[in-house]
């Protein structure tokens, strides 16, 4: 477990050395033998630890996002005796070319590179150092996989489930402010291992992403101020991204299935808990309406949605009787003699 004194990390106030660099910040890599139950300090680093990665070839092999811009331990930092227990070592790798000491997001590839995200870095404007870097271990070397939209204010880096071959990320972008950095935030993809890169959705600020492992088509994508957002055709050239009105918060952060249920999606916010949402649950909405909205007494009238196959109707009629078609998408109202009605249905899909 990373642990850091400083919360809000990489949002638009947490981007400065004056807060980042803090002599006083702490931070620690945490373990636990107990399922979580206590937990026992593996390193103490004195400064922000952001995000930790086992290596799935090597089970004493740790890496460790450290984040300081000015006294030489910020960067990743590696242990391959973490069965040491708080006597494991720890080595501060080479950096990437560009960056300024904040590092993000660590994933472990199956072939062992790292990839890795570096973030914004404000002093006092954007600076050039931040995007997407892989890591050769074999080489102790960085290459800079970036595009770059990502050289200011890159946040999560995802490497997609179905790609057998670890070809296929997905990085996102946040917008910055005061040159350079405005307009570049949304959603990158690449299959060729950051050679490439295309922005596949164009948002102001992406936070994070993830994938049905389900389902190839399938991704949830965050935003700072605009929700949670959603896509059933990732696979396509330029897939459709469309925004989910269940989801009630504007900020989500960060997107997981659960390991255990990949039907089931855990959604952490900035400011609105952890909810949780089920892919195999049906979606209840009010669709539009079409019929005649100027009627008069005693007039029989229809009234339709859009159909889509699977779906059941509820309807409901004030100031009139519905005469047929209850449970379809169409029904026929007998209006009464009174002034007003309403007309209603709520259609749940599949």
């Amino acid at each position: 477990m990373a642990t850091a004194s400083v919360h809000d990390l990489y949002q638009s106030t947490r981007l400065t050395d004056a807060l980042l660099d803090a002599a006083s910040n702490t931070g620690t890599v945490k373990y636990s033998t107990n399922n979580g139950a206590t937990w026992q300090l593996l390193h103490d680093f004195s400064d922000i630890v952001a995000w930790i990665a086992t290596d799935p070839n090597n089970a004493n092999r740790l890496y460790a996002s450290v984040v300081n811009s000015s006294n030489g331990n910020g960067g990743v930092w590696m242990s391959n005796n973490i069965q040491l227990g708080s006597g494991s070592t720890w080595t501060l790798l080479p950096a990437p070319p560009r960056t300024e000491g904040h590092p993000f997001n660590l994933v472990v590839l199956n072939d062992g590179k790292l990839l890795a995200s570096y973030s914004g870095h404000r002093d006092p404007n954007f600076t050039a150092s931040s995007g997407v870097f892989l890591y050769d271990p074999n080489t102790n070397t960085w290459a800079d996989r970036s595009h770059t939209g990502m050289y200011y204010w890159t946040k999560d880096v995802v490497a997609d489930p179905h790609d057998a071959t670890q070809n296929t990320w997905y990085a996102c972008v946040f917008s910055g402010w005061g040159g350079a950095p405005n307009g570049l935030g949304g959603l990158y993809k690449t299959t060729n291992r950051g050679v490439n890169w295309t922005r596949i959705w164009q948002s102001d600020r992406v936070g994070s992403c993830a994938i049905n492992p389900n389902d190839a088509n399938e991704m949830y994508v965050s935003t700072e101020a605009e929700g949670l957002w959603y896509s059933n055709d990732l696979t396509a050239a330029t897939p459709t991204f469309s925004q989910l009105a269940d989801y009630p918060f504007r900020q989500p952060e960060r997107i997981f299935f659960n390991p255990y249920d990949n039907a089931e999606i855990w959604v952490t916010s900035f400011g609105n808990g952890l909810r949780v949402g089920n892919t195999n649950a049906p979606c209840t909405f009010s669709p539009a309406l079409n019929g005649n909205t100027a009627v008069c007494s005693n007039q029989t009238d229809t009234y339709s949605v859009p159909p889509i196959a699977g779906s059941t109707y509820v309807w409901s009629v004030t100031g009139g009787t519905i005469t047929s078609g209850q449970g379809t998408d169409q029904i026929s109202v007998q209006w009464s003699n009174g002034t007003a009605g309403t007309v209603s249905v709520v259609q749940t899909t599949p």
